[in-house]
């Protein structure tokens, strides 16, 4: 819904800053037809940012730069890491300036509408990218140690066990060390589990499906939006629908389809279930749901025509944002910069 709010607002900021920067040219046809390009433009820069920006430069031409599209298109296309088109507004700078009577107002607007969003972009990109690095290695070095003090000792534990097994001991005693054996070689499975989903890289869904096929399994990836790192609750979740689906529909196709949106995750795991089938929730989902709720996300699960989904939804994690320093001075640059533009150069 915000996605649909911002994109409106944009198209509405747009097309009065039309109206104001060409009063004589403006006729009622005209502004439905701005407001269709400016949306065709923000669908292109959320499919595009490249492409998007390159496209915002065009309606940034009649209205002299000042605006909501060119800042907003500037901002996406410096996130998806193309701090080249740098270059593009130099271009636009370039053909402003010639048609403007001074250049100065023509540098200002192309600097606080076009370069200075596009760089912020790459920044807070960069620093996402960072904070993803230092959380990959926070999740390492926990599995690390995880796997040094448990999966010692309970590999010691399952020696023991085993050795008790063969051991001559009356029978009563001999299916008690059975069950110990059992309970620790599950543990040790469990948390193996477990440090693969600490130690899962940020391409982990795919190479999950991977090993799937490979051993198998039909199964099918759908990826939608601009991928960001997976929470290793959501390959937790994969794993654990994967396995369920192989339990109980052997050989039937299944699909994993992941979206991300603006800001959350949407994963689904479905296969098809035998009809009257109504699957019971185990200690896996009920796990998943568990740590889900602790990351902030929510678990759920059921049957619907004919195909089992289990389903997720996992808020984006929270990135580091740039130091206060460098805020303030982005706020003194936007605050001095934008109302001089407006004064002077919108008009021209």
């Amino acid at each position: 819904m915000r996605r649909y709010l911002a994109a409106a607002g944009i198209v509405c900021v747009d097309s009065v800053l039309l109206t104001y920067a060409h009063p004589g040219i403006v006729r009622p046809w005209l502004l439905p037809v701005w407001a269709l390009a400016v949306a065709g433009v923000l669908a292109l820069a959320r499919r595009r940012p490249g492409l998007g920006f390159l496209a915002a430069l065009g309606p940034a031409l009649v209205t002299g730069g000042a605006g909501a599209l060119l800042p907003f298109t500037a901002y996406r296309a410096g996130k998806a890491s193309t701090p080249w088109l740098a270059l593009a507004v130099a271009g636009f700078a370039a053909v402003q300036a010639g048609r403007a009577p001074a250049v100065a107002p023509v540098v200002v607007s192309a600097v606080v509408f076009a370069l200075l969003p596009l760089l912020v972009g790459a920044y807070v990109a960069e620093q996402e990218r960072h904070a993803a690095a230092l959380a990959a290695q926070e999740r390492l070095r926990i599995a690390r140690d995880m796997h040094d003090a448990l999966g010692h000792r309970l590999s010691l534990v399952s020696i023991q066990a085993a050795a008790l097994e063969v051991a001559g001991l009356p029978e009563a005693q001999r299916e008690a060390v059975r069950r110990l054996a059992e309970s620790a070689r599950g543990a040790a499975g469990d948390l193996h589990d477990v440090l693969g989903g600490l130690r899962a890289p940020r391409a982990g869904l795919v190479e999950l499906v991977e090993r799937a096929r490979a051993a198998g399994v039909p199964v099918e990836l759908v990826r939608r939006g601009r991928e960001r790192e997976v929470p290793p609750e959501a390959y937790r979740l994969v794993q654990e629908g994967l396995t369920n689906g192989c339990k109980h529909a052997p050989g039937a196709p299944l699909t994993v389809r992941a979206e991300w949106d603006d800001d959350a995750l949407l994963l689904s795991v479905v296969n098809p279930v035998p009809p009257g089938t109504v699957p019971a929730p185990g200690r896996g989902l009920l796990g998943l749901a568990e740590r889900a709720e602790l990351a902030g996300g929510l678990v759920g699960h059921g049957v619907d025509g004919g195909a089992f989904r289990l389903w997720a939804v996992f808020p984006d994690a929270p990135v580091r944002r740039p130091p206060a320093l460098l805020g303030v001075a982005l706020a003194g640059i936007m605050f001095g910069l934008v109302p001089l533009s407006l004064v002077v150069g919108v008009a021209g």
